[in-house]
């Protein structure tokens, strides 16, 4: 079975059966992580807006052909599924059709969401969770497409923008579930909640609750002189 992994945390990288593959248009490259992302069809019209806006409609359409081209081309006909109208990822892949497709941002989702199936709250953490947690925090690397941006594309920047705080925010929640567990009462276990803790502020800097979850968790294991360091991390 042939396997498409897309990687979209952080620059987007492609592979095929382990091999790196590079799309020669940037704009193919985005209109390939659009589809897999949203994965339903989108019409042609709305595709060729989003990532043309500047150009009128058979124009515009021209160059959605030449994109389609251009991933066909680097991963193989059967990944895409084309008609006249619209464009979707291939509905047969991971059933039939011999292919699968791996996407990390969907993996990272299902994970959070396995831990919807234990019988507490969205805020709780059981110790069914960790491993769906932690797996979940260890496949977000960079924030969603760092990097990545098409400057002549408002739509689709607005598009990532979205993307990218909702997936942030997914992972501040796991971060904070993860280090409050191994910070309570029954666990007690400060030296895996601080590297949580540290772990998320090392991809969100700026997120004042971070650090004060980070200094509360000093203070809790004793080390105040590393929470007044914190907190002077956070005033600057």
């Amino acid at each position: 079975m042939s396997r498409l992994n897309l990687t979209l945390f952080g620059t987007p990288r492609i592979e095929i059966d382990g091999q790196a593959v590079h799309i020669a248009r940037r704009k193919a490259t985005a209109l390939l992580a659009y589809l897999a992302v949203t994965r339903q069809r989108h019409s042609r019209d709305a595709l060729a807006t989003l990532l043309w806006p500047e150009k009128g409609q058979s124009s515009a359409r021209a160059e959605l052909r030449r994109g389609l081209y251009f991933i066909n081309k680097a991963l193989g006909d059967h990944w895409l599924a084309a008609d006249m109208e619209t464009i979707g990822m291939n509905p047969e892949l991971n059933t039939s059709s011999g292919a699968a497709l791996w996407l990390d941002v969907i993996e990272f989702q299902q994970q959070l969401k396995a831990c919807e199936k234990h019988k507490h709250s969205a805020t709780e953490t059981c110790s069914d969770c960790l491993p769906y947690l932690e797996t979940a925090v260890d496949l977000y690397t960079d924030h969603f497409m760092a990097g990545f941006s098409l400057p002549d594309c408002p739509a689709y920047d607005e598009w990532q923008f979205f993307q990218a705080e909702e997936l942030r925010g997914q992972l501040a929640s796991a971060q904070l579930r993860l280090s409050s567990f191994y910070s309570s009462a029954s666990m007690q276990d400060f030296e895996t909640a601080i590297r949580y803790a540290r772990r998320w502020l090392a991809l969100d800097p700026l997120h004042e609750p971070a650090h004060q979850h980070l200094m509360a968790l000093y203070v809790s294991a004793g080390q105040k002189a590393a929470a007044l360091r914190q907190y002077e991390v956070c005033r600057q």
